[in-house]
């Protein structure tokens, strides 16, 4: 969890509040454009704020603003010098791993590990992807579930949870369970624990 706060902290000396949220919406479905009205719903803020924030951020290349009849739309801009360090940075931070990482949180006292695996992991998703999660610990599916509910709302994407009690991960870790081992030959993104929580459960 220390590298996660880390992480989090770094973000937030780096860039403001609004700028985190039009980022997290932008580049979180970079092959998505929205159009003003729909990026001020989804983060709910002042509408002078977001309006200059999204100047800020044409202005530098970082997205692209483009007029369609009466709409003006804006995307991510995939041709930015650093395009794929910022997806991968609002990835793993303020985009979708902060989003589910604070929908777990409530019950994180009772899960041991949680990562993202799969396709928006390895930053090779796209709008219709599934999010694909491991959660390991004293928690039953429902819970999970329940707890991910917002999320999908939130991000308009299915999250594909698998939940394990210790025991069964480490014995499906131990017997070389297809499906275990090629999660775990995957990218990854912790939503609670590290790689080191990791190898601890998969001794």
């Amino acid at each position: 969890m220390g590298k996660n706060m880390n992480e989090n902290l770094l973000c937030s000396g780096l860039f403001g509040k609004t700028r985190q949220a039009v980022l997290a919406l932008l580049y979180s479905r970079a092959d998505t454009s929205f159009y003003t009205k729909q990026i001020l719903d989804a983060i709910k803020t002042g509408r002078g704020t977001v309006q200059r924030e999204l100047k800020n951020l044409t202005d530098t290349g970082i997205i692209i603003r483009e007029v369609q009849g009466r709409q003006v739309y804006y995307r991510a801009n995939e041709k930015c010098p650093i395009f794929n360090e910022l997806k991968s940075i609002v990835r793993k931070t303020f985009g979708v791993a902060d989003v589910l990482r604070q929908c777990l949180a409530p019950k994180a006292d009772i899960v041991q590990l949680a990562f993202i695996f799969g396709s928006v992991a390895r930053s090779a998703d796209d709008r219709r992807s599934d999010i694909d999660l491991i959660v390991v610990g004293r928690i039953s599916f429902g819970d999970v579930v329940s707890l991910l509910s917002p999320a999908e709302e939130k991000l308009g994407r299915e999250v594909n949870a698998v939940v394990y009690p210790v025991a069964e991960f480490k014995k499906k870790v131990k017997e070389d369970h297809h499906f275990v081992k090629t999660a775990l030959e995957d990218e990854k993104i912790f939503l609670i624990g590290d790689e080191e929580e990791l190898r601890r459960l998969a001794k």
